[in-house]
Formats: structure tokens, sequence, C-alpha cells
């Protein structure tokens, strides 16, 4: 990713490389509409807005992450619900007749998704509680030369596993890949997925939220038997697929 830079006097624009842990830290700090009220240094931010109250914690190169697969944590506090990201990288991709953006799987995907798939539970709704969709998990594929907020696809875990079976999101050799042209539009952009997880609309319902803040909390104080119970639990790894 890359963040443009317009100079004072000049419509030239300068072009400055930024890292995906650059762009995570960018989130995690900054919510539209919403005032940040305090952070720490163990990577827990606090917002406050008209719509109530979130608490994000930053997961990437953490033991969060390990456990959870996982670089950022959405805990709507006032709506008790819960929504975790994992980030990936769109790189460009040229011939003669187009261009597109294209993720192929890294060696963490496979451990990332089986760690997804650990938590993912068929939750039931309190008496007066609704979600567009109770998934916790969620992907978002930033283009790398995109500035910050822009160039960003986010879809749920459910979404991925079925394109992980579409034939439109295999490579030339076949092997699975996420691409920008072949999505045709079947994504969140990131300004509505933030307004669904500020209004509550989508994540975990509250009784697994209380479930997740648990096992987040006892990550974070270093509890090392948690930690081990969930490694595991966790399904051995399972080699991905693989292309030119």
């Amino acid at each position: 990713m890359s963040v443009k830079l317009d100079g004072e006097r000049s419509t030239r624009l300068a072009v400055v490389p930024v890292i995906e842990d650059a762009v995570i830290e960018h989130d995690a700090r900054r919510i539209p509409g919403y005032e940040l009220v305090d952070s720490d240094i163990t990577g827990s931010a606090w917002f406050s807005g008209p719509d109530g109250e979130l608490h994000v914690i930053t997961a990437n190169r953490k033991e969060l992450e390990h456990c959870l697969g996982v670089d950022l944590i959405y805990f709507n506090v006032t709506q008790g619900s819960v929504v975790m990201l994992q980030y990936k990288m769109l790189e460009l991709q040229e011939n003669r007749k187009n261009q597109d953006w294209i993720y192929r799987p890294d060696n963490q995907m496979q451990k990332q998704l089986q760690a997804m798939r650990s938590f993912q539970c068929a939750a039931r709704p309190g008496e007066h509680e609704y979600r567009i969709n109770p998934h916790v998990f969620y992907w978002k594929f930033v283009k790398r030369d995109a500035s910050p907020g822009h160039g960003a696809v986010i879809i749920p875990l459910d979404h991925f596993e079925i394109l992980m079976g579409d034939p439109a999101c295999r490579g030339p050799k076949g092997a699975f890949r996420i691409s920008y042209e072949s999505l045709e539009g079947r994504y969140l952009r990131n300004g509505s997925f933030i307004d669904l997880v500020k209004s509550g609309y989508i994540g975990s319902y509250v009784k697994e939220t209380e479930a997740l803040k648990e096992i987040v909390d006892a990550i974070l104080a270093n509890n090392k038997a948690v930690v081990l119970a969930i490694k595991s639990a966790q399904p051995d790894e399972k080699p991905s697929d693989k292309d030119d």
C-alpha cells in the first residue's frame, strides 16, 4: 500500500510505500465520526461517538493473532457485539489486455483460516437481538497503492469460504486466489463496514461476545493455560495451493 502526498504548491503526487502493519495501525486509531478517548500500550483503544462506545484491540503480530487468526478486533460495547478482521494485501497484476488486483494465499492464511473456524459457532440471538450477519470473522483486502481508507474490500468468513470453491477465484494453474475483478462488486466497502460495526448490525450476539471477551482478556493477560488450550484445540495446518 502507498500514501499519496499532495504538495502545497504542486499538483504532482509523491508516493510513499506503506506496509500492512501501518494500515492496521491507522485503522486501529481512527473511526470516522468517533472520538479517541483513551489508548494503552497493549494495543487497546477506546472510542466514543453518537452511536455509543467501541473498544478496538490490535491483535497483529501478537498472541491474539496466533490464537484467533485476526489483526484487529472491534468490540461494540453498546450493542454487545464483536467483529474481527484479518488484513491481506492486493497486488497489482497487469498484462497487455487488462489489469487486476490479486491476493494469493500466503503461508499464514491457512493457519488464520483454521483459527477462525475454531471459534465459529451457531449462537442464538437474545430475545430482542438482531444481526444482518452474526458471524464474527471478516477478511479485509487492501490495494497495495491505495491511500488509507480507500482501495479496500471486506468480506465475511462465510463468503470467503464460498469463494474458495468458486471457479472464478482460480488462477491459470487452478490455485485459489482473490481477484478484485472476479468479485464483481460482491463485497463491503470500508465505510459501509464501519457503519455496520458502529450500529451493531453485524457481529456476534451478546452471549457469544461475553465468551469471546473472556478469551481475549485471558490472552491479553498472558494466561498461558488458555493460550495452550486454544492452540491444542485447533486442527493441524494443511498445505495451501500454489500458483505462479
